[in-house]
Formats: C-alpha cells, structure tokens, sequence
C-alpha cells in the first residue's frame, strides 16, 4: 500500500507541467529509493546503495514517450489533418514495448546494485554487450521498417514527414532500441549468473510492461467519457501505483535473499556467501565510476533545457564522493570508502528528490500565486517571479546538504556510521516526506477534481507507513 500509493502520487506528479521526462521520473524513482532504504533499515538491514541508482536508474527511462499510443488502441492513426484506422492491438503492444523501456533501465541499476561488487571484466561486458544489441536492435528498425510504422505499406512515410509521422519514427525507434537493450542486459545477466539482475530485471521490466499497459486502458475513457475526468491522469495514477507493486515485489524477493544467507546476527552462513574483501584500487574504481555515470545522467536530464542546471547537480554528487573517498585512502581503510560513498548517496538522494520536486512545483505555486498564467508560458520558461518562488525551497535545501556533505567528508569512517545508525527520528522524516509529497501533488493538478485521489491515497500511504512503523516497532 505505501509503495503503490506513493508511485501513484509521485508518478503522476512526473507528468504534470512543470516537470520534463527525465527529471520528472527522478521524484518517483527516489521515492521508491528512499522507502526502499527505509524498510531495509527498520530490518537491520543496510541499503544506503539502493535509492540513488534505483532513481537515477528508473529516470533515463522517462525519456521514451508514447502518446500517440493513446489514439491507436482506439483504431485512430493520425497522418497529417486526416484520421485512417489502426488496428488497436498494435497500440498495446507498443505500451508494452514501452512498459518495458520504462522500467528496464530502474530495474537493470537496481538488480547490479544488490548484486554487490563485480570485477572490471564483468563491469565491461554489463556495458558493451547490451549496448551493441541495442545497435543492433536499431539497425533492425532501420532495415525492416514495415515491422515497426504502422501503415507503412501504404507509402504514408516519404519524406518530408507530418508532426504525427515523425513522431511515431522516433518514439517506435526509440522504444525498440531500449527493448533491445533490455533483452541484451538480460542475456549478460543469465550468462553471468547474476541472479539479482535476472530477478529484479523480469520482475520490474517485463512486468511493467503490462502495468503500463493495463494503466492506459483509462485512456478508452476518452472514447466513452470525454469529459468526465481526466482520463490521462487516471492511467498515470495507476501506472504509479502498479509499479511500486512491482518494486514491493522486488524488495520482498532482495530482503528474503538476504534472510537466506546470513544468521540472524547478519553473519554470512558460508564464507563463500560474503562479499570479496574491498581493495583500495577496486573502491577508487567504484567511486569514480559511480561519480561519472550520475554526473552524465545528470547533465543529459536538463540538456534540452537549463542545461548548467544539470551540471551543477551532478558536482554536488561528483566532489563530496571523491573528496570522501581521497580522505578514506589516506586512512587506509578500503571499507571506509566504500562507507562515505554510500553515504554521501544517500544524502545526495534526499537532496535530489526535494530540489527536482520545488524545481518542478514551482511552476504550478507561481499560477496558483496569481504570479503568472501557467498555460501562457512553456512549462520550462524561468521568469524571474518563477525563480522567486523556487528559491525560498531551493537554498536552504541546497544549504542543508552541503552542510551535512562537508560533515561527511571531515569524519572518519566510523564516525559516519555511527552517526547513520544512530538516527533517531528516521520514522517521523519519512512521514514529512510522504505527506509533503502528497501536498505538492494535490496542488499541482488543483483545482481538478481528480485532486480527491490524490488526499485518497495519501491517507493509504500514511495509514500503510503507521503500521509499517508498529509491526517494525512490535517485539
């Protein structure tokens, strides 16, 4: 219940005005991310790796799209002014070839991260591999048209193409490739015997590839209903709310792993069930890897936009990792790196989920505000009365975590981990989250009548988190 009340909110915060694809589906993601770890820390477990990779990872697929999907599974194929038929089947399995690409991304990330540590070898197959598939998949698309353009025999798709045309080239390639790229991960992850990444990956990938498409079955209401509510929002509701089922699903499946392997103390059953010891080369490597690939996530979510917005982001990440890291060499202690960069994770996680959500809200509190008429100006215009309203949430959140980002880096090791252990009002954190979340969402489709569902399920997701916190609190 608190998962998939939490995906619905913040999933259909995602695709309200004021976010874009990728940065949109960060909030969501790192939802997922931050309850993941919270539910793994209420078991004694340690999962301060999940959220960042879980959000970052689940984000790059916001960048596929699939709205003409909608007209499809109603038999209409849009070509220019006109309206030809379209056999509704090819719309579903476009949203599940969609469903997928969404999902996969999130899935594969997160299934490396609980696999633990992986030579470099491993690390460089995990790359090429499924990224020559994905090539190849694209290559595919280039030769054997016909099998991916609906109507393609008719000769709708000579050059120059229509606004529709175009997009169906782009949003079908697009969507194939990640496919592509999916199966190839898939097939390094059984080849590898990477059970994790098998699991998480055909759970949360191929199952949402049906999530999303029973989701979009609110869209028919377009057809019967056309009024009555927003039918779009709808299925972004229940996409939501069917992929943090999913990610239930998947938590569930990584918490017994861990119950199966180790006594109760936490102690590995068999010495070949315990991580490899860390190295300082190995750790360094981790460190500068992990910097990389969310410095370039980062910069690429706001490059049709503010593009140095991007950029900013991903130093907050990139100098407190490796400053923490350089500091834990000089200690000599491999495990310490291995600590900071965690927890440097973490808190760059929260920091990241709150500033994309002011970042996007913003634009909805200044409409609400009278300071301006959303509907008059693009969704990723900065006037400076918009600016006015993101800066009171965005400084002090920026401030805050540097503040406890340069606490970090100054420590050592184990005072960190005492200090991470040691929280007290986790609990009471994590319900400011939730209904926050759930505020913010309410007001950005305020005054729409489909606003009622959103104080629904943040009544569900408090009422799930209260007595989450009683069972973990029961003896």
């Amino acid at each position: 219940m608190l998962f998939g009340s939490m995906g619905a909110i913040t999933w259909a915060i995602r695709g309200t005005d004021g976010w874009g694809g990728i940065d949109g589906t960060i909030v969501p993601g790192m939802t997922w991310g931050v309850l993941w770890y919270y539910v793994c820390r209420c078991k004694g477990l340690d999962a301060r790796a999940i959220p960042l990779w879980l959000g970052l990872g689940i984000a790059i697929g916001g960048e596929l799209g699939y709205g003409q999907y909608v007209s499809w599974i109603q038999g209409k194929f849009y070509v220019g002014d006109r309206v030809i038929p379209v056999a509704p089947w090819i719309g579903y399995a476009w949203f599940v070839i969609c469903g997928i690409g969404w999902g996969a991304t999130g899935a594969i990330a997160l299934g490396w991260a609980l696999g633990g540590r992986a030579s470099l070898r491993r690390w460089l197959v995990r790359i090429v591999v499924p990224a020559g598939i994905a090539y190849l998949g694209w290559l595919l698309v280039q030769w054997c048209p016909e099998w991916f353009f609906p109507n393609y025999r008719l000769g709708l798709y000579a050059d120059p193409l229509d606004r529709h045309l175009s997009r169906t080239v782009y949003t079908n390639t697009q969507n194939f490739t990640v496919l592509a790229w999916w199966a190839g991960a898939m097939l390094v992850a059984a080849i590898q015997r990477d059970r994790a990444t098998l699991t998480v990956g055909a759970l949360i990938g191929g199952g949402f590839g049906i999530g999303f498409t029973l989701g979009a079955l609110w869209c028919l209401g377009y057809t019967c209903a056309p009024g009555f509510i927003d039918w779009w929002k709808m299925w972004e509701l229940n996409a939501g709310f069917n992929l943090g089922l999913l990610y239930t699903l998947a938590l569930y499946w990584a918490i017994r792993q861990v119950d199966k392997r180790h006594d109760p103390d936490g102690a590995p059953r068999n010495a070949s069930d315990g991580q490899p010891a860390p190295t300082r080369a190995s750790e360094w490597g981790a460190s500068l890897s992990s910097a990389l690939c969310a410095f370039v996530i980062l910069a690429f979510t706001f490059y049709d936009t503010v593009w140095w917005t991007g950029v900013l982001l991903g130093l907050v990440y990139v100098f407190p990792v490796g400053w923490a890291t350089w500091q834990a060499d000089r200690a000599r202690s491999s495990s310490g790196i291995a600590e900071r960069r965690w927890r440097v994770g973490l808190t760059f996680s929260v920091f990241l989920l709150l500033f994309i959500t002011f970042h996007g809200a913003s634009l909805t509190i200044g409409n609400a505000l009278g300071l301006y008429d959303k509907g008059a100006m693009d969704q990723y215009g900065w006037p400076r009365a918009r600016m006015a309203v993101f800066a009171p949430a965005a400084i002090p959140v920026l401030g805050i975590t540097l503040y406890h980002l340069w606490r970090l880096v100054r420590s050592s090791p184990g005072a960190a981990t005492r200090r991470d252990l040691g929280r007290t009002h986790l609990a009471d954190r994590v319900a400011y989250l939730v209904t926050g979340m759930g505020v913010i969402g309410a007001v950005s489709i305020w005054p729409s009548k489909i606003a009622v569902l959103y104080a629904v399920f943040v009544f569900l997701a408090i009422f799930a988190l209260n007595r989450l916190n009683h069972h973990f609190r029961s003896p």
